[in-house]
């Protein structure tokens, strides 16, 4: 019951995305970054986005029963098209990229919490900066399970973090979604109060070649860092993030 709980709320993520994109909803600039608050159905998150150099944020929520609320983001890229930065490092042909390094640092508090922070990337088959065509997520701290089921274990070792690969239809959405997760023995009981996840997602990418829906032909259109929000009665908080492709 708990994995179709997780599978059906990762599947509505993408879902409830393409009507938040139409809403736009809080956002703010940071140069070639923006942070949004990504609010699923008027959810009641408070959000609040810092003043510094590097988008960060915080979401305060309080919901008891397990849902998907939103999936609040710091970004580089289009998200569905949107972008409002101006940035052109996105899309970017995979097979033209030999690194993207990324560094992502998060932080929770509260009570009966759950979720996962991950990194989502979407592609396409074009360099449209549209509707994506294939979704890569790579999670870091959290304490639920992705969409579909798992296809390989130990598929990559990233500064010193070991990962399974999960593989499903996102079918709300319209295309299929690869999940690297963190290897673990038991689901931890609680989002972790910090953590970071600095990785090259190139490296994640190369795993993927030969494997269906994913092509190096494809482009990437977006790198997001940000807390899927399940449940609970407190906080998430991006405090870092950072990307480049070249």
């Amino acid at each position: 019951m708990k994995k179709m709980m997780a599978s059906l709320i990762t599947g509505v993520l993408l879902f409830m995305g393409i009507n938040s994109v139409a809403q736009a909803g809080a956002y703010n600039l940071y140069g070639v970054y923006f942070a949004w608050d990504n609010n699923f159905n008027n959810s009641n998150i408070a959000w609040s986005p810092s003043s510094g150099q590097y988008p960060q944020w915080t979401a305060s929520f309080n919901f008891s029963s397990n849902s998907l609320y939103g999936y609040p983001a710091s970004i580089r890229g289009w998200h569905y098209g949107w972008n409002p930065t101006g940035d052109t490092l996105f899309p970017k042909k995979i097979s033209s990229v030999t690194t993207i390094p990324a560094a992502f640092s998060y932080a929770s508090g509260g009570s009966n919490m759950a979720g996962d922070f991950a990194y989502d990337m979407f592609l396409r088959n074009d360099s449209q900066k549209s509707t994506p065509q294939l979704e890569v997520m790579i999670w870091a701290g959290n304490n639920s399970y992705p969409i579909g089921q798992p296809i390989a274990t130990g598929v990559i070792t990233e500064n010193g973090v070991t990962y399974d690969l999960w593989y499903g239809d996102n079918s709300a959405a319209g295309y299929y979604v690869y999940t690297f997760l963190p290897q673990r023995s038991s689901v931890p009981a609680s989002l972790p109060t910090s953590g970071s996840a600095n990785i090259d997602i190139m490296h994640f990418f190369n795993k993927l070649k030969g494997r269906a829906s994913f092509s190096t032909s494809m482009y990437l259109d977006v790198v997001e860092a940000g807390c899927e929000i399940v449940r609970g009665n407190g906080w998430v908080s991006t405090t870092w993030f950072q990307v480049n492709a070249q």
